[in-house]
């Protein structure tokens, strides 16, 4: 998958339309940087600023699952997640900084670290997804 395939499958699905992430850069290696815009649709608490952990993890399965895509060429969703919340991030913009540690035949594994401009990093996340080949066999 190219840079452009990325954006289109963004600009496809209703959910990441609504996160407003912007794919900075991959690698063919299965790595990729996303943007996620600060937006107070994003906090817990308006006041407070601070992001909902839903949101966090949300970026995480993302990120993770795009990093494994780029290897298989096609979308690869998500079978299991792991996140440690390490900071909360309040009115800032979010970076996922992904990579894809194993791609096989059925499942994908990635990691992504979740990071403020500054690079305080925010959470660490896994993901399992499941790489094999959604086409009709026949």
């Amino acid at each position: 998958m190219t840079i452009d395939d990325l954006k289109a499958l963004i600009a496809q699905a209703e959910f990441h339309k609504f996160l407003k992430m912007e794919v900075l850069d991959i690698e063919a290696d299965g790595k990729l940087s996303i943007r996620l815009p600060f937006d107070e649709s994003y906090t817990i608490f308006r006041k407070a600023g601070a992001y909902h952990g839903g949101i966090i993890a949300s970026l995480v399965d993302v990120a993770g699952a795009m990093a494994c895509s780029i290897i298989k060429g096609h979308p690869t969703p998500t079978a299991n997640l792991r996140i440690d919340f390490l900071k909360s991030p309040a009115r800032c913009d979010l970076y996922a900084d992904a990579e894809a540690r194993r791609v096989g035949r059925g499942l994908g594994v990635a990691d992504v670290t979740i990071r403020g401009e500054d690079g305080t990093v925010y959470a660490l996340g896994r993901g399992t997804f499941n790489t094999a080949d959604p086409r009709p066999v026949g």
